[in-house]
């Protein structure tokens, strides 16, 4: 009888603590929302164990805001959970017409199948350009052709002609983080664009290059030149189809060149005139142009020059999460749309990505979606969704790929972007973390593990706050360490 009420009084003991220990944090929270950087903000703030439907921390967690690139999680968790960490796109090319001694009377059709690693070594298992080039010839050369007669059609028509999602601003769709998507893709469908800095601040940046060159793109340059070690703050104003880009902005001074990342204007165009390219320089003769396939084709896989698969979707999503980028998650969101609705349309892929989570009993209040990257400034999500989204992958046949591919706080050698955050403390090299940023908005999601081990998932959103984003991404850090430093 002593033992069990001494039990009893220490069980007591513990959950009075852990209580304590709950409200003090919650009381950090509300310090923290009435700093002056946060006073005019929205910030949303919910986490719990996985193992626990009660919030360790909570604050404004049903209002529904724009979480920039932490929707990234939701795209490339759903994207593995539906297609599989193995899945892989495919790019083939075909021929139709008669091929004989060495001379094809027909055409040359390059078939997109949505691979956005196609022709870049930005993942494990992926050519670059000029491995590609190799490839393809040699496959051309094990058939012997020497001479086609007819033209190089791009077929990027398993995906809809709407290369951008609609909400995307006019800043952004010239520029590398929004790129067109299509499923004939190359080179990450982005360009490098090289300037000569002029000598003084204020000095007209002339413009030299780009790599690789684009066919008829041209410039309407109104670039200048910053101040020694001002980096990038030059932008590319253009479009979808659009070959005449404005540049506005600065590029820094006391450098011989200086380059920023463009979006090609039309990614299956570029490709076929790289066929082109590639053949004559090899010495296959094309009596013909690059061309756009604008009507539906069937192939025969007897008439299959090429093929090549992409690396596997596991590591397409290492890259997604660790980097931040944006091409592969609207690439991955649209082909989610064609897999499981037959349309590789962005619309598609968000109605997947909606009604996934609704099966999966997920919270969909307040959910507005409208790219799969989080570029939109238009989408909305609560810090309810993201932490049920995080606590069902935690059980998830795909938690592991997915996990990897978050960034690891503390750790320098990791690829992602927290290697300063929690040094010294629990947080280091414990927390997995997607961060998100745009004008106006920060955001945090991910998993830590408190001194016992347990997981806990977490989301963090500000919107709307003053000063710098970074002083925001102090107090999401600040958090994750009191949450690092939890026990029972």
């Amino acid at each position: 009888m002593i033992m069990k009420k001494i039990i009893s009084l220490f069980l007591l003991l513990v959950i009075s603590l852990n209580a304590q220990t709950n409200i003090k944090l919650q009381k950090q929270i509300e310090e923290y929302s009435n700093q002056d950087n946060m006073q005019s903000a929205v910030w949303s703030v919910y986490a719990k164990y996985v193992d626990d439907k009660k919030p360790l921390i909570t604050l404004n967690s049903n209002k529904a805001l724009a979480p920039a690139s932490g929707l990234k999680i939701i795209t490339s968790g759903v994207g593995l959970e539906l297609l599989g960490k193995d899945y892989r796109f495919f790019t083939r090319i075909f021929y139709d017409g008669k091929l004989e001694d060495g001379i094809l009377n027909g055409d040359i059709y390059f078939v997109g199948g949505g691979d956005p690693t196609f022709g870049s070594s930005r993942v494990e298992g992926s050519s670059d350009l000029d491995q590609l080039s190799n490839e393809i010839y040699s496959s051309f050369k094990k058939l012997n052709i020497k001479i086609i007669n007819g033209n190089i059609y791009a077929d990027a028509l398993k995906y809809s002609d709407n290369a951008i999602p609609n909400n995307w601003y006019w800043i952004d769709i010239g520029n590398y983080y929004g790129t067109s998507n299509t499923a004939l893709s190359l080179n990450d469908n982005l360009y490098e664009l090289y300037f000569k800095p002029g000598k003084a601040k204020g000095d007209i940046a002339e413009v030299l290059r780009t790599e690789p060159a684009i066919p008829n793109l041209t410039f309407t340059n109104y670039m200048k030149t910053g101040a020694k070690g001002s980096g990038d703050n030059g932008y590319i104003f253009s479009a979808p189809n659009l070959f005449n880009a404005v540049l506005r902005g600065t590029v820094p001074a006391g450098v011989d060149e200086f380059s920023i990342k463009g979006s090609i204007p039309n990614p299956p165009l570029f490709a076929a005139q790289f066929l082109l390219r590639i053949l004559n320089e090899n010495g296959i003769k094309v009596n013909g142009t690059a061309k756009i396939l604008e009507t539906p084709k069937s192939y025969s896989l007897e008439k299959m020059i090429f093929e090549k698969a992409s690396p596997t979707l596991d590591k397409i999503v290492y890259i997604i999460n660790k980097k931040s980028f944006n091409f592969y998650t609207e690439m991955l969101l649209k082909e989610i749309g064609f897999v499981i609705k037959g349309e590789g349309t962005t619309e598609a892929g968000i109605e997947v990505v909606s009604k996934f989570l609704k099966e999966k009993n997920i919270s969909t209040k307040g959910l507005n979606l409208f790219d799969g990257s989080g570029l939109s400034r238009s989408n909305a999500i609560t810090t309810v969704t993201f932490v049920q989204f995080l606590d069902y992958m935690y059980n998830s046949k795909s938690f592991i790929p997915f996990y990897n591919s978050l960034g690891i706080t503390g750790d320098s050698e990791d690829i992602a972007a927290f290697g300063n955050y929690g040094k010294g403390t629990s947080l280091e090299k414990n927390g997995r973390v997607k961060s998100g940023f745009i004008g106006g908005v920060r955001s945090h999601q991910g998993y830590v593990k408190d001194k016992e081990g347990r997981t806990i998932s977490f989301s963090f959103i500000a919107n709307n706050y003053e000063g710098s984003s970074s002083a925001v991404s102090k107090i999401h850090e600040k958090i994750m360490i009191e949450l690092a430093e939890l026990k029972k």
